[in-house]
């Protein structure tokens, strides 16, 4: 299974990473063999979910592990009771649980090159589990049951990442939640079983189940290779190459640590500026090293 089995268009999304929610719509029979609400329900009836696998929350608030941990497993009933109390469940690491999303995963990492996840969203009825966030990795969400309605706003933050102004790190400052709190979504995207809504990383967004029915989701998460990750691939292979010359692996002297150590970042500076030229005549390795990277990580 590959992205042309979620999206339209893989090959122009694969070219150019759309900006912009976009919703596309497939069978939901095409999505039955990846996870259904009954195989859910007997996970949770059959007490099948670890701690790792199995996340509490409810109006926007991650319920503590240990108010419903009983060592590596949930206690009994204890995520049935919370799912008949109006709360949600966040299946995580899917691909470490079900063959057909690990071959989903292998497959969306393969094409892409970027590091991917697979969870998957119980709501009850007319019920939210989270309320407005952003996600630092651009989303795929298919709707596999009932209907959740995801109003969004544009970001605040250009480019977040799990390391620079995502939402865990900074949250809202009082100004971006009095915008929320005042000024009506830009878009508002209704997902029914066999929708897949594209949600670029930074919309925030505040979903929350619609009808009479529990809604059930994937969150396909690609977390994006950025600039950032290229530059620290080439300085990993740089360091490396630096590691088996000698000279870099010789003392500084305690004087010189302690002391003026100009003279030695100007000496260091240029043996990495003459590495990275050197490495120019050296690209298609250095490209080869970064694809190879992609991939082991993913």
């Amino acid at each position: 299974m590959s992205l042309k089995d979620l999206i339209d268009d893989p090959a122009e999304v694969l070219a150019r990473w759309p900006r912009e929610p976009l919703r596309f719509h497939r069978d939901p029979a095409d999505f039955h063999h990846l996870l259904t609400l009954g195989e859910v329900d007997e996970l949770v009836d059959e007490e099948c979910l670890a701690m790792r696998n199995v996340v509490l929350l409810k109006d926007s608030e991650i319920w503590e592990k240990h108010t419903y941990a009983d060592g590596d497993m949930p206690r009994r009933g204890a995520v049935r009771e919370h799912l008949d109390g109006g709360g949600s469940i966040s299946l995580r690491s899917l691909e470490q649980l079900k063959p057909s999303i690990a071959r989903l995963h292998r497959d969306l990492v393969a094409e892409t090159g970027y590091r991917t996840h697979v969870n998957a969203y119980l709501t009850p009825a007319g019920a939210q589990g989270l309320k407005y966030h952003y996600d630092p990795y651009v989303t795929l969400i298919v709707q596999i049951a009932g209907r959740k309605t995801w109003p969004v706003h544009r970001p605040f933050v250009e480019n977040p990442v799990q390391e620079y102004e995502s939402f865990h790190l900074v949250g809202f400052t009082p100004e971006q939640k009095h915008h929320l709190a005042n000024t009506p979504p830009v878009e508002e995207f209704t997902l029914e079983p066999g929708d897949v809504l594209w949600l670029p990383r930074g919309w925030p967004h505040s979903p929350y189940a619609v009808g009479d029915e529990p809604s059930l989701h994937l969150t396909v998460a690609f977390k994006e290779r950025t600039h950032h990750w290229l530059a620290e691939q080439i300085c990993e292979d740089l360091l490396g190459r630096a590691l088996v010359d000698p000279q870099m692996r010789e003392e500084l002297a305690p004087d010189v640590v302690t002391g003026d150590l100009r003279p030695a970042v100007r000496l260091m500076s240029e043996y990495l500026i003459g590495s990275l030229l050197q490495m120019l005549d050296d690209n298609e390795k250095v490209a080869a090293y970064a694809r190879e990277a992609a991939l082991r990580l993913g």
